[in-house]
């Protein structure tokens, strides 16, 4: 594994959140704050990071054990593919939530809205089509 991918892990253990915004990045921390070495990691890592989170989003979430319970089914194609049909399903399989970009039907890693607590499923978009920063979402 890459030292982006294990630091995009270790964000994810404290619950803290990274996206690109143009050639910056946006950390959110969750619950705790984000420690300084993590924040020291990321400026370091700044440019790998930026080129692995641009990357389609199916590329970052589509790891074997999710294909596993994401295998689409033969009417439905592959989760990079846009699909009609699909377009703002979430759904659990085997314990993982599967999200689907509204707008495309691409499977979606950029949610807005969740609250899977308080059973708020969002609505969840693809790299493509996410809302931009301060834009209204249509």
């Amino acid at each position: 594994m890459s030292a982006a991918r294990e630091l995009l892990c270790r964000l994810e253990a404290i619950g803290a959140t990274i996206e690109p915004a143009g050639d910056h990045l946006l950390v959110r921390a969750g619950s705790k704050p984000v420690p300084a070495s993590v924040i020291r990691r990321v400026r370091e890592a700044k440019p790998e990071l930026l080129a692995l989170l641009q990357q389609d989003a199916t590329a970052l979430a589509v790891t074997p054990g999710f294909a596993r319970v994401a295998a689409p089914s033969n009417d439905e194609p592959g989760l990079e593919q846009p699909c009609a049909v699909r377009r703002g399903r979430v759904e659990e399989l085997d314990g993982a939530f599967l999200h689907f970009c509204c707008r495309c039907g691409r499977f979606a890693a950029f949610g807005y809205g969740v609250h899977l607590i308080a059973g708020r499923r969002g609505r969840w978009y693809c790299h493509k089509h996410r809302p931009k920063r301060n834009a209204p979402d249509a």
